[in-house]
């Protein structure tokens, strides 16, 4: 009778997940706008290719997702994926560091690049403009290399409305131009510059931005805590700039 009670329970427990994550959405996008259809469960889920897709997420513990693309010599991307109840699911389509085409997990945060990828551009740098007429009236000089001339990190309010500016920007190019941008006119805390790493979603402008806000960095002393945000191999290089500075 007990473990008939527990096999009832079990049951209950993922009939009611899958019943929550039917009703979420699967959202998945291409960084450079690759166009493709997506098939989940072998169920074609656009009428023509696009760089974003947004579905309705099937029942059950686990769905498996096919990417093909419109260019047929990229190779097609499968994965089984987990379903997470209780949020969207975001998945971003982007260079591996190998140059594959990968499938990754992604934040909800994160810019989705489709064909209003002009107008968003735009929009960014009118904020941006906005911005530098703002602080241009505050007459604050450069900020200093590693810690020096940093009398305190930028202000946090002013420091989350550019980090909104960098992450509306619609990929990685433009949001590594702006975040360089912000650095030379403001010094920042390590903790400024982990929250700026990860709006980037490749690992070569992680490291990329990392080494070039060292020499803006407000508490160099804490910069190791900077290369937990990056992969291994990069967390070495890292270390071999820093060093290479000093």
């Amino acid at each position: 009778m007990k473990s008939l009670r527990i096999i009832i329970t079990v049951f209950l427990v993922l009939f009611i997940a899958g019943k929550a994550s039917s009703q979420l959405s699967l959202i998945i996008f291409s960084e450079n706008g690759e166009k493709f259809t997506a098939y989940v469960n072998n169920s074609p889920r656009n009428d023509k290719p696009a760089s974003r897709v947004e579905t309705d997420r099937p029942g059950g513990p686990t769905f498996k997702v096919r990417i093909n693309f419109e260019d047929g010599s990229i190779p097609e991307i499968s994965k089984t994926i987990f379903n997470t109840p209780g949020a969207d699911l975001f998945y971003v389509i982007r260079k591996s560091d190998k140059g594959h085409l990968v499938m990754e997990k992604t934040s909800s945060e994160y810019v989705h690049h489709n064909d209003n990828a002009a107008a968003q551009e735009s929009k960014s740098s009118k904020k941006e403009e906005k911005q530098k007429s703002e602080t241009s009236k505050e007459d604050a000089k450069p900020a200093g290399g590693g810690g020096k001339d940093c009398p305190s990190p930028m202000d946090e309010a002013n420091f989350q409305v550019s980090r909104e500016m960098i992450s509306n920007a619609p990929f990685d190019g433009p949001r590594l131009s702006h975040a360089k941008g912000l650095s030379d006119k403001n010094c920042l805390s390590t903790t400024q510059i982990i929250e700026v790493i990860y709006i980037f979603s490749g690992e070569s402008s992680r490291l990329s931005f990392a080494k070039y806000a060292y020499n803006h960095c407000w508490d160099p002393k804490n910069y190791h805590k900077v290369k937990d945000a990056l992969h291994s191999s990069s967390q070495a290089e890292l270390q071999r700039y820093i060093d290479s500075q000093k």
